[in-house]
């Protein structure tokens, strides 16, 4: 009669000790998980208490407090999805790597009579010790100073009601336990590819060669079906529409920006097609670089395309989003620069400082002109591109005296012909409504009221100022508290007597400090650029150094070939930086067709980049890949424990 096996692992035991013997044999392919799951874990933790903190009570409607409150939520609700989508990519591409390592590992455990069920709990218990421990430090210890510095941080943003206090200490505690399980929880649902493929693997598996057991993934059908489908749904739209309608020029520049950043992850999803076509060039480029060894790692790639996709994925997800999303904003902000250096003619400006506003009436400015423009806004009617239009930023100004402090660059009618009964409004908006010169349009105005006014003007720099002018009295009388957007002034500022709350500041200075994108958007970005690049970093340093585990014979036979330890060293080194040099090559591309549309419907000649950041990822990029593949790969060893280590 046959007994069962007593070497079967069974229970939460087995979970365990397969833990244990993974992370002390190989502990490189569990630290990217853990890194993954303890950012992760802190990440939503003080995310969650920060939205508990400022959801906690209610504020009146409109107030300077229920704005940043609401501000701050979206801020946060949009950063907690990021944490949890970039967990996922990061934790599924590292436990599906480690699982195929593992395959040979997996045909034992089945010769041995585990079941396909069994060896699938086996596999997701490890997954949830590898996550629980890292995420369990990590709530416990980051999620209170974490939250604090979001805290402040949002605060000196003016993101976040300065009043609002943290939650209690027992409300922040199960908060953090909450953060730990759940991202336990995604980190098992991430690795469920993973998981169905170890229950895959039969004891035959263990007659075949261990090199086509350790292969990479074929070409997946359903991959190539998903990349297409994304190409017709997402991107074919946005390519079509501004071709099929006469869409204004920035309009266009912000429909490229979108398709750039529905191009990035479809080619990211398509990758393992196209890639293999960018490695002929990366091996003529080594082969010129290092005749012996540049030649070797060329051979490299030619040899596992798959493998240098997974590495160039990664690098175009975080080279792309930070060119396109940052560049576009930075190409935006320039332009605005532009627009308002060519419109500024006033000696000096006065804004108000935060928390203040500038009277609707200032006094004047003895020996000069001060010009008060109105804060107000108009909602226009519908049009193609909006079934319901949100109010519009305006101003209410005497269009005789502005222009005298601002050239808005006049394309038809004239500024001084703003009269009662009339408006002046922006190219943008006159080319998405169709309107005509002499035009009569009826608008919503500040108190809810309408208005039936005459278009006597366009101008063109409505990029920097308000789309929309109406005369001043309107603005006055349909305003609610109506105050200065700012004082422009047309002569010597010295006898300018300024009020509390005000700052003033000569055209230069102005200039200087002019700020043309808001704190919440540059922030917001900047929130969105720091987690994807920072999660495909981390996944482009786990892929670096755990393909290098199935190379270790090569290694060992290039070694007694005769290549020194620093030739093998740079075999490895330039194989996986032509791997990201192809990601980042598709990100350039992409960027440009991004942002190069975008710069011309603005009115610059070539797109601007955020040089900090982009110099910061591309040497992130440069340590996630040469560095893990280095430590990983180990070619200065002796050519005897090269063979030993090929031969584990």
């Amino acid at each position: 009669m046959a007994t069962k096996p007593t070497t079967r692992p069974s229970g939460p035991l087995g979970g365990l000790r397969l833990c244990v013997a993974e992370v002390r044999a190989y502990p490189g392919r569990v630290m990217g998980v853990a890194a993954a799951c303890a950012l992760t874990a802190t990440g939503v933790g003080a995310c969650l208490v920060l939205l508990a903190a400022v959801g906690g009570r209610s504020r009146p409607a409109g107030s300077a407090a229920a704005t940043a409150a609401a501000d701050s939520q979206d801020l946060l609700g949009l950063l907690l999805t990021l944490l949890l989508m970039s967990a996922v990519l990061v934790t599924g591409s590292t436990v599906a790597l480690w699982t195929n390592q593992r395959l040979g590992q997996f045909a034992v455990l089945r010769a041995l009579g585990v079941t396909a069920g069994r060896l699938r709990a086996l596999v997701v218990a490890d997954v949830a010790l590898v996550a629980l421990v890292p995420s369990a430090v990590a709530a416990a210890a980051g999620t209170v100073p974490a939250a604090g510095f979001g805290r402040r941080m949002l605060i000196e943003r003016e993101l976040f009601p300065a009043a609002v206090d943290l939650p209690s200490a027992g409300q922040t505690w199960s908060i953090a336990a909450g953060a730990c399980l759940g991202t336990c929880a995604v980190a098992v649902l991430a690795a469920l590819a993973g998981v169905l493929a170890a229950g895959r693997v039969q004891p035959i598996d263990l007659l075949k060669d261990e090199s086509l057991a350790l292969a990479p993934p074929r070409r997946s059908p359903g991959r190539l079906v998903a990349g297409i489908a994304m190409v017709l749904l997402l991107c074919g739209p946005l390519v079509v529409l501004p071709v099929a309608t006469d869409m204004p020029p920035v309009l266009r520049g912000a429909l490229v920006t979108g398709l750039a950043l529905s191009v990035i992850p479809t080619l990211a999803v398509l990758a393992p097609w196209f890639v293999p076509l960018l490695v002929g060039p990366c091996c003529a480029l080594l082969r010129l670089v290092d005749r012996k060894a540049g030649r070797i790692a060329a051979a490299g790639l030619r040899a596992a395309p798959a493998r240098t996709a997974a590495i160039a994925v990664p690098v175009l997800l975080s080279v792309g989003i930070v060119l396109c999303l940052l560049g576009s904003g930075a190409t935006i902000a320039a332009a605005v620069r532009q627009q308002t250096e060519q419109a500024l003619r006033a000696d000096a400006v006065v804004t108000a400082q935060p928390g203040s506003r500038l009277p609707a009436r200032p006094a004047g400015l003895p020996g000069g002109t001060a010009v008060a423009p109105i804060a107000t806004e108009v909602t226009p009617p519908p049009d193609f591109y909006e079934d319901k239009p949100r109010p519009t930023r305006a101003w209410g100004v005497d269009g005789t005296a502005l222009r005298t402090v601002l050239d808005l660059g006049e394309q038809q009618g004239r500024l001084d012909e703003l009269a009662p009964g009339t408006f002046a409004a922006g190219s943008t908006a006159v080319a998405s409504q169709g309107w005509q010169l002499g035009q009569g349009v009826t608008f919503g105005l500040a108190d809810g009221q309408e208005a039936h006014l005459r278009l006597v003007a366009v101008y063109r720099r409505d990029l920097a100022f308000p789309s929309y002018l109406l005369p001043a009295d309107l603005a006055l009388a349909h305003t609610p508290a109506p105050h200065a957007d700012l004082v422009l002034l047309d002569g010597d500022p010295v006898g300018w007597k300024s009020g509390p709350g005000e700052r003033i500041a000569a055209r230069a200075d102005y200039l200087d400090h002019l700020r043309p994108r808001s704190v919440q958007d540059d922030l917001a970005s900047r929130l969105i650029v720091s987690v994807v690049a920072g999660y495909a970093l981390l996944a482009v340093a786990n892929t670096c150094a755990i393909a290098q585990r199935d190379r270790r014979s090569q290694r060992a036979h290039l070694r007694a070939l005769g290549l020194g330890r620093g030739q093998l060293l740079r075999c490895v080194v330039y194989e996986v930086l032509a791997a990201a040099l192809v990601g980042t090559v598709l990100a350039a591309v992409t960027a440009g067709i991004c942002l190069v549309p975008l710069a011309r419907a603005v009115g610059l000649e070539l797109p601007t980049l955020d040089v900090p950041w982009t110099v910061g990822v591309l040497l992130g990029v440069l340590v996630a890949t040469a560095v893990p593949a280095a430590l990983a790969a180990r070619p200065l060893r002796g050519i005897r424990s090269q063979f030993a280590a090929g031969a584990e």
